[in-house]
């Protein structure tokens, strides 16, 4: 990695443990780049090069994760809810602090919004098996079964994530499990 660019990454991630710990602070819509730039030491115009508004700052953030997550948990060869329950759970559980605090200070919505961005990609990865073969299919199987995720990960946040995430993912997938084998076993019968 060349100077410049590890420059740029220890930037980004002074904003973001500025913004962060700002976070913990007050409000969202209370901060501004003023005092993001401020505590991270940096310059101002440093943040606008990295960063449209203190927005992207976050936007930046989840994709990353979404890329460590990749790079984490590769493509199932065959669907497993039991295994993505508990790597997704067991993901998000590392970042619960970041997680309890963006839902604690008016970023709910942005939160919400956030997960469901990274979490398209991520169960689309997961569910890239070989004996699928239609990628529009593919495509709309991570779409439903990203939004129950999402759901869910959202309400463990809101609970307080209080549950480690096996004892999380293990409840999750045997709900879930009670709901779809006896839905497979009578089409299957059709």
């Amino acid at each position: 990695m060349n100077g410049h660019k590890r420059q740029r990454e220890e930037s980004a991630k002074m904003i973001e443990t500025a913004l962060f710990e700002l976070l913990k602070e007050k409000d969202f819509a209370q901060i501004t780049v003023s005092g993001i730039v401020k505590r991270a030491d940096v310059a101002r115009r440093t943040f606008y090069r990295l960063y449209k508004g203190k927005e992207d700052v976050i936007d930046c953030y989840f994709s990353r994760l979404c890329q460590n997550y990749r790079s984490t948990y590769p493509a199932l060869e065959k669907y497993d809810l039991d295994q993505i329950a508990r790597d997704y759970f067991g993901f998000w559980y590392q970042y619960r602090e970041f997680l309890m605090v963006m839902n604690q200070c008016g970023l709910r919505e942005k939160l919400y919004y956030e997960i469901s961005r990274v979490s398209e990609e991520i169960v689309k990865n997961r569910i890239s098996c070989k004996e699928v073969r239609n990628g529009q299919e593919v495509r709309y199987f991570a779409y439903y079964s990203a939004g129950g995720f999402i759901l869910l990960l959202h309400h463990w946040i809101i609970e307080g994530m209080r549950e480690t995430p096996d004892e999380y993912a293990q409840k999750v997938s045997r709900a879930i499990s009670q709901f779809i084998a006896p839905f497979f076993s009578f089409t299957e019968t059709l």
